[in-house]
């Protein structure tokens, strides 16, 4: 290298050195990332709608079936094993331990998905290694822990089926229950993170945070986890009181909207945010006021909602109750949102009758001021449907494609099914910011929406919900079945795209209705593949 270059490159890599560690230290110097803090998060409804901070991405480890070599290879890409895989087999105190997750750097747990079979399951242990310790942080028969039953209690960890329904599940041996179950509780860790189980692992799916070097996490502890029995107390009391929201300054209008008119109310001048959106509907007019009718939104000029009201407020196609942390669904009509949507200068909300009947409607928007920054995003709400579908061959149907930074944050499926077999073998498969390959690919349709072997009848939680569908029991899924997944601390970051698919993979040769709405922040400019939808709002069946 000749000589004249030599002591500005060394002058640039001290300069770039110092800056790395003065960025590491700053990090370091952080207010920490804990328990405590992650269930603040959890129910604070402000967070979802800012960029994070400290920044993480959202990956998956799962039990998925390891022969898929790629979408390209259309002969391994739909391969169904998606049981008994997992990393290594390590031998302790005369134990096998089946390692299923082993990530480093600091993270957290955010999400674990996994079936239960009691009566094999009861008595197998799960492990939980933080930090490259030998002696596990947690350390309990994982049937218990996973369904609430041992320190970790509900909404953290639940059975995700409706118990009253268990004598119409058709099928199952007395006294042999077969159902998801799924466990919340933020679990953080500052080096690294090893789960194992003491049995052949079956099926499973975790979702973590794997945030940037440097980022100061501390460890959870079960010292630290009694301690902060308050602060878990409020929180579960927050998550199982989802409708006490902040309303803020109210707007409204109402009256019979025609096929081709709206309801439309201008937001106050910004900066501010929508607290609560709530439509009032007949519940004469169900079920086609939930296909016909459409949310729609803009937002500093950009449009940014185009939904209709069966996936925008989780029911579907049908007016069943449903309540989860940011929608509820109740018998009278009464449909109510309550995710945040700021925006920095001007806002416009309207509802529209796309249908051939006019409508009652009434439309109550709540909101208040808010700080618009740099890391304040704009709320996407978009739908996506296709009828008929065919069931083969298989193929990946597409929910959205986004362009931009922001966070997804969560999904409505609507299915039509004219037969009786089961049609949700298919996986989730989510590409991050231009993957080939998906970080995000899991077991199954139900396992994706934390149920498990096609078991539930209805249910409700603040992450997930499945309002009664159509047909009851295990082996009859004809009509329609909603499902609904809230990411409140799984939320995936996107810092350029995100493309979402689905699975169809259904046990019959037949033909199927897809309906999906997609519910996602960006910072301005953000662009997807899903635009008005209208030549679709009348495709589904009755």
């Amino acid at each position: 290298m000749p000589r004249h270059f030599t002591r500005p490159l060394c002058l640039f890599f001290c300069l770039t050195t110092l800056l790395a560690a003065t960025q590491f230290a700053a990090r370091a110097d952080a207010p920490a990332v804990t328990l405590e803090s992650l269930l603040g998060e959890m129910i604070d409804r402000d967070a979802v709608a800012q960029w994070p901070a400290p920044a993480y991405s959202c990956k998956q480890a799962s039990s998925y079936d390891r022969t898929r070599t790629g979408p390209d290879n259309p002969q391994t890409w739909f391969n169904n094993r998606d049981y008994d895989y997992y990393i290594r087999i390590e031998e302790k105190a005369g134990r096998k331990e089946y390692v299923i997750m082993d990530e480093t750097g600091p993270g957290c747990i955010t999400r674990w998905w996994i079936p239960l079979e009691q009566y094999e399951s009861i008595n197998h242990k799960v492990r939980i290694y933080l930090d490259g310790s030998k002696t596990p942080a947690i350390d309990v028969k994982y049937y218990p822990l996973i369904s609430g039953l041992d320190f970790v209690k509900a909404p953290f960890a639940f059975i995700s089926s409706d118990e009253k329904d268990a004598p119409s599940q058709i099928g199952l041996p007395p006294g042999q229950k077969q159902m998801g179950a799924d466990l919340y509780l933020p679990i953080p860790f500052a080096r690294s993170c090893k789960i194992t189980l003491d049995r052949f692992p079956f099926y499973y799916a975790i979702n973590y945070r794997k945030y940037e070097t440097g980022t100061n996490i501390k460890s959870f502890k079960m010292a630290d986890y009694e301690a902060a029995g308050v602060t878990l107390k409020h929180a579960a009391q927050v998550l199982n009181d989802p409708k006490n929201a902040t309303d803020g300054s109210g707007q409204s209008k109402g009256g019979t909207v025609e096929p081709g008119a709206e309801l439309a109310i201008d937001l106050p001048a910004g900066p501010n945010a929508v607290r609560t959106l709530q439509v009032r509907i007949d519940p004469r007019d169900a079920p086609q006021v939930l296909r016909s009718t459409v949310v729609e939104a803009a937002f500093d000029g950009e449009a940014a909602v185009w939904c209709p009201l069966g996936e925008f407020f989780g029911c579907g196609a049908r007016h069943n109750p449903v309540e989860d942390w940011c929608r509820s669904v109740d018998k009278g009509g009464k449909l109510t949102s309550r995710w945040v949507m700021p925006y920095g200068k001007s806002g416009r909300v309207a509802i529209k009758n796309h249908g051939k009947k006019s409508v009652q409607l009434k439309l109550d928007v709540g909101t208040s001021p808010w700080r618009w920054d740099d890391r304040s995003m704009h709320f996407h709400a978009n739908w996506h449907c296709q009828y008929p579908l065919n069931t083969r061959p298989m193929s990946d149907w597409n929910y959205i494609q986004i362009q931009g930074r922001g966070v997804y944050v969560g999904d409505t499926l609507t299915v039509f099914n004219p037969v009786t077999e089961w049609y949700g073998e298919g996986d989730e498969k989510i590409y991050v910011d231009g993957e080939k390959f998906p970080s995000h690919i899991g077991t199954g349709t139900e396992d994706y929406y934390g149920y498990a072997w096609g078991m539930s009848h209805h249910f409700n939680s603040p992450f997930i919900s499945m309002p009664l569908r159509d047909s009851k029991g295990k082996t009859d899924w004809r009509g329609y079945t909603t499902t609904s997944r809230l990411r409140l601390l799984d939320g995936i970051p996107l810092r350029s795209s995100l493309k979402m698919d689905m699975e169809v993979w259904h046990w019959a040769d037949t033909k199927v209705g897809y309906a999906a709405g997609t519910f996602w922040y960006a910072r301005p400019g953000a662009t997807s593949n899903r635009g008005p939808a209208k030549e679709s709002l009348q495709s589904l069946p009755p």
